[in-house]
């Protein structure tokens, strides 16, 4: 008789998500609606890519020093900050692109065309079978003039109508407010880094409540911020202040000014609007665990820590006790001591919006995609680094040695930092995923980083971490701002060749709809 016990792999243990847990997917307004000149004015990234921004940066990039790109350059590859903020890792660049930039020949224009296609996209979200869908508003469409009392109706029109087909199917509908898409005609004053952003975002808050908060129980003020003040000292996001001349200064004002602007969002939520609506509003922060390079070196594992309190520990303190932490505070006197700088990069809150921002969340929104590993600048590093917001920190990166165990590992090490340091938030995974590269199906790669991750939140969740929903990155594949369509996240793909931008199903759509249908991870033995 034959052997038909099945193979060692075959067998499957299964665990179950609690009934009321979300899980779902996830979008952000500038990546895929396009209409870029239909019912909103012009945003600060519509401007960045018309003026052909990212290709200047790419070009900055190849006249930096030969000792900073030599290792990178040989392979072909480009560097962004916004590399580790996203957790993409750091890409290698066909030849054809380091010969004549036509790689970052891209814009947002049309996108994923999601502004025409509500019906066929929530249609599509009902087959996928999410419980959650989290999108973000763009301002550009709420208040086109700026201006408050110049609503744009068409954009509220817009969002209602998304917001309605939702809930109509059952869907939960989760809005960021702010995903990286300031109106242009307000940068002109200075964008996130003038205050005046409390006046006038306060007020556009206000519009969203207003229109969206009866049916919109769940609120994220801006996505992670840090990232958001990336182009006050960078080039490589926008607006695209040049580097080195605003780093470590107007990123660093572009961050105090969003933690004020949170917090007071918070506070007209909940004295105008929480008793009637009962929703919660939260702030979003993208984490990446750092490992010591050299885990038995002292000085590797405060290098880690430091990259862990300057990034999202930092908003993680801030909110938790209202005031940053002394060592983010001491690393700026430190290099502007030994730099000879006079002038107060970073101020501490007042008193006063130490009250307003400290406990100024209902919920945390988590993002992960990746972990790295650290270790101390040399001397001769920090001397020849021309970045004042690097130099603060004081650490390198090493993005190409970090282990798929290591970046699962990662995931529950910084829910368990979250726990320990913020007092066990109630945390929302609000962005997850694996980038598969164009025209090529990665649809395994992608199903074993997922299941590994979720087997990761199955761990936090039995060690009592208050996590109450995770959506992957991303529904469709997007723009991924500076990457552009090179990189696809979606569970479905988009044919960016075709203008009508049709929808198909990816290789890897049976995992997450059986994921999000019976709320079960199968995992082989």
């Amino acid at each position: 008789m034959a052997n038909t016990k099945p193979k060692s792999d075959s067998f499957v243990s299964t665990k179950q998500f609690p009934d009321n847990f979300l899980l779902g997917t996830a979008t952000g307004a500038f990546q895929v609606e396009g209409a870029w000149n239909e019912d909103k004015a012009e945003s600060i990234w519509d401007h960045y890519f018309h003026s052909n921004e990212a290709n200047k940066s790419f070009r900055y990039f190849l006249d930096l020093p030969e000792s900073v790109i030599e290792k990178h350059i040989q392979k072909g590859v480009k560097p962004r900050l916004a590399d580790i903020y996203k957790g993409m890792g750091v890409y290698e660049f066909p030849s054809s692109a380091i010969n004549d930039g036509t790689h970052f020949n891209f814009n947002g224009d049309v996108a994923a065309d999601s502004y025409h296609k509500t019906d066929i996209d929530v249609k599509l979200l009902k087959e996928l079978g999410v419980q959650v869908y989290r999108f973000s508003i763009a301002p550009t469409r709420i208040i086109p003039m700026v201006h408050d009392h110049l609503a744009g109706k068409a954009g509220i029109a817009y969002y209602n109508n998304l917001i309605d087909k939702l809930i109509e199917n059952g869907i939960t509908p989760m809005v960021s407010m702010y995903h990286y898409d300031m109106g242009e005609a307000f940068n002109k004053l200075g964008g996130l880094a003038n205050s005046a952003s409390y006046i006038f975002y306060e007020n556009y808050t206000r519009i969203c409540f207003e229109n969206f908060g009866d049916r919109v129980k769940y609120w994220t003020s801006t996505a992670d911020i840090h990232l958001a003040a990336e182009g006050y000292g960078s080039e490589h996001f926008a607006p695209g202040y040049q580097e080195p001349i605003f780093s470590g200064y107007s990123d660093y004002k572009s961050l105090h000014n969003c933690f004020i602007t949170h917090a007071m969002v918070y506070k007209i939520y909940n004295e105008e609007f929480r008793e009637k609506q009962k929703g919660q509003v939260s702030l979003a922060m993208d984490g990446v665990w750092f490992y010591p390079k050299d885990p038995n070196n002292p000085e590797h594992q405060k290098s880690a820590e430091i990259a862990r309190m300057s990034t999202f520990g930092l908003i993680a303190h801030v909110l938790a006790t209202g005031k940053y932490p002394d060592e983010f505070l001491e690393s700026i006197h430190r290099t502007n001591k030994k730099e000879n700088i006079r002038v107060d990069r970073v101020q501490q809150f007042t008193k006063e919006e130490q009250e307003l921002i400290k406990g100024s969340f209902d919920f945390i929104v988590f993002n992960y995609y990746n972990s790295v590993k650290v270790r101390p600048m040399t001397d001769e590093e920090l001397a020849a680094e021309p970045n004042l917001k690097r130099k603060d920190r004081g650490y390198f990166m090493d993005l190409h040695n970090t282990t798929q165990a290591e970046v699962f590992e990662g995931f529950l090490n910084c829910l368990k930092w979250i726990k320990e340091k913020m007092n066990n938030p109630k945390i929302f995974i609000g962005e997850n995923g694996f980038p598969e590269e164009d025209g090529i199906d990665e649809s395994e790669k992608k199903i074993a980083y997922h299941t590994g991750i979720l087997n990761k939140l199955f761990e936090a969740l039995d060690e009592k971490i208050n996590v109450f929903g995770y959506c992957v990155w991303s529904f469709l594949d997007t723009l991924e701002f500076t990457f552009g369509y090179w990189k696809r996240f979606g569970i479905y793909a988009v044919d960016f060749n075709d203008e009508s931008r049709p929808r198909s199903k990816k290789n890897s759509f049976p995992f997450f709809q059986q994921l999000f249908q019976t709320k079960k991870l199968q995992l082989k033995n």
